[in-house]
């Protein structure tokens, strides 16, 4: 299908002439020209698009680049990771400021930091009974047999307050536990467990005293408290502990020979039963008052005299 364009007079359209590719009709520009044009322009066309869109990839992606390292230099700094001080603890227990408490729990602070007497966390914690504290830090790793200044323990304060869960805890967490050791006013953990008052921390302690040649004035009044309340076991108990015999306190002459003199059965058979020796020796020189209880004179000329 085409059109016959031969003459300008007689144009026909061709069904069977095929339509030309150009005009026959002279062209101001050289056709080699013109046609060299057109393959240029096919054939380099789609390599200047490519090359063009390169450029203005690089160009935004470094754009870009620099717009994410200025937000990074002028932005703010990440939080850096809070160093906590074991002092921070110490100050938390004291106060009594539970949420500063379970932040330096969580960041695991050392539990074994001291105050300006030597105290640890775990110590304050049991002195002020916030028992409930003292548990977190006996199971965040306290060590429970550390003393103050004054060698007052957490052992110490547990049996004072008569709490005796706490004193259980402890005892199963210590590594050194000395029941005999006292702190440097005399008081030791018997006679703190006696002003407690809980009777099976008593007990508990006693258990636990080593052997010992002399009776201190926190045994000699376990064994005052024993004896009024007949409680033969703890008697028994405490005699055992001693090589030497129980006297009162700041006396010289044993418990069994002023029951003698005293003509007090009862103690002398609570005594005799619970192992006191009754070929005790009375010292070189007798109390006053025990040589005072001897009702006849001549006794006690030769109770002075021997």
């Amino acid at each position: 299908m085409g059109l016959n364009l031969d003459s300008t007079e007689h144009a026909t359209f061709n069904w069977i002439r095929p339509i030309p590719a150009y005009s026959k009709t002279t062209s101001p520009l050289p056709r080699s020209g013109s046609a060299f044009l057109d393959e240029a322009r096919i054939i380099f066309g789609p390599t200047l698009f490519m090359r063009a869109f390169k450029r203005r990839f690089v160009f935004a992606a470094g754009v870009l680049l620099l717009i994410v390292f200025w937000a990074i230099a002028v932005g703010p700094e990440p939080p850096a990771r809070i160093s906590i001080s074991p002092e921070e603890l110490v100050r938390a227990v004291t106060i009594q400021r539970d949420s500063l408490i379970d932040l330096c729990l969580i960041e695991h602070v050392d539990p074994n930091g001291r105050d300006a007497q030597g105290r640890t966390p775990l110590l304050i914690a049991a002195s002020q009974q916030d028992w409930k504290t003292a548990r977190r830090l006996v199971d965040a790793g306290a060590l429970v047999d550390l003393a103050d200044k004054n060698g007052f323990t957490p052992f110490m304060a547990a049996a004072m307050h008569g709490n005796l869960e706490m004193l259980q805890l402890l005892l199963a967490r210590s590594t050194n536990f000395h029941p005999e050791a006292t702190c440097t006013d005399g008081r030791d953990l018997l006679g703190l467990a006696l002003d407690g008052g809980n009777p099976e921390i008593i007990n508990t302690v006693i258990e636990r005293l080593p052997q010992a040649s002399k009776w201190t004035t926190s045994t000699r009044r376990a064994l005052s408290a024993t004896l009024l309340a007949q409680k033969k076991e703890q008697i028994r108990l405490l005699l055992s502990k001693h090589t030497a015999p129980p006297t009162p306190e700041g006396k010289k002459v044993p418990f069994l020979a002023y029951s003698i003199a005293g003509n007090n059965s009862s103690l002398f058979s609570t005594l005799l039963a619970c192992g006191a020796d009754p070929n005790t020796v009375l010292p070189s020189q007798c109390d006053k008052d025990f040589l005072a209880l001897l009702s006849s004179k001549s006794l006690r000329g030769y109770v002075e005299e021997d």
